[in-house]
């Protein structure tokens, strides 16, 4: 596999320690920086990361202090604001060509009008994978679906193309105390995993784990899932989106955060809520 340029970021002076050199998405980075905000001359810019062939020229990150703006070099028009928060899911995406900036505008734009979509669908059903219903109390896993376009990794020599493509990894419950009375962190790995459970409520769907109800936590800054045996709240709600494959995807309730699941290697895969991401798809697989 050819080795990752880095990515060249241009950085107000003012928040040079913005940059942490020990964290991951900065192991691999050029940086230049610029006195104030109003230095900030995109098309200069460009003409900079285009002059340095060994870093990754169709994108470059600007960090005025406040908020990272990806740019694309060649359109310095088309730009993708994001926050330090999603800073780890975004760039190492667009460094590696496995994501766009039209892709991030585009999902975007989708949650937004999932948003306006709230209202529960009367009758909804959770389906597994080959459109048939689930019903209450029914035992299923959740296969992680990973995307063919994706480079496969060096350590994955000699395994089948089917395996690196479906890496055959399912959600499971890896669970951890943080001393505050909320156990768990989810993530797959390539073997048998839990079972799952739907309960539906007054025509809303919930997914379960071990008589627990899964739920999302808006204030929790590990952006993890939770068991509860209490009844999520609105806020808390999972929000569960089928496409015509009947592969699915999981929002908060509004939309605006996805469920995605970040490689770690192929071993083994995190699972966690981010916002301004596309969604990674999944699969449901009755037992």
């Amino acid at each position: 596999m050819a080795e990752q340029k880095p990515i060249h970021y241009f950085v107000c002076s003012d928040s040079s320690d913005s940059l942490n050199l020990n964290n991951s998405t900065e192991e691999n980075t050029i940086v230049e920086y610029f006195d104030s905000k109003e230095d900030v001359d995109l098309a200069k810019f460009a003409e900079i990361v285009k002059s340095k062939p060994n870093c990754v020229q169709k994108y470059f990150i600007v960090y005025n202090g406040t908020e990272y703006c990806a740019v694309k070099t060649d359109n310095v028009e088309n730009t993708y604001i994001f926050s330090l928060k999603h800073r780890s899911s975004i760039v190492p995406k667009l460094a590696a060509g496995t994501a766009t900036i039209d892709a991030f505008i585009e999902y975007d734009k989708h949650m937004e009008d999932m948003a306006k979509k709230l209202e529960t669908q009367p009758g909804f059903k959770l389906r597994d994978s080959n459109g048939k219903v689930i019903p209450d109390g029914k035992e299923f896993a959740i296969q992680i679906l990973s995307d063919p376009e994706d480079e496969l990794d060096e350590d994955t020599e000699g395994v089948s193309e089917e395996m690196l493509l479906f890496h055959n990894k399912y959600w499971i419950c890896n669970y951890v105390d943080y001393g505050d009375g909320r156990v768990n962190i989810f993530c797959g790995q390539p073997h048998e995993g839990d079972t799952f459970e739907c309960e539906t409520i007054n025509n809303i769907v919930y997914l379960k784990h071990d008589g627990e109800y899964l739920f999302f936590d808006a204030d929790d800054k590990r952006s993890l899932l939770y068991f509860s045996d209490k009844v999520p709240t609105k806020e808390q709600r999972i929000q569960i989106h089928f496409d015509d494959n009947g592969d699915i995807w999981f929002t908060n309730w509004d939309g605006s955060t996805s469920v995605t699941c970040e490689e770690v290697k192929y071993s083994y895969s995190m699972i966690g809520l981010c916002e301004n991401n596309i969604p990674t798809k999944f699969r449901l697989v009755s037992l």
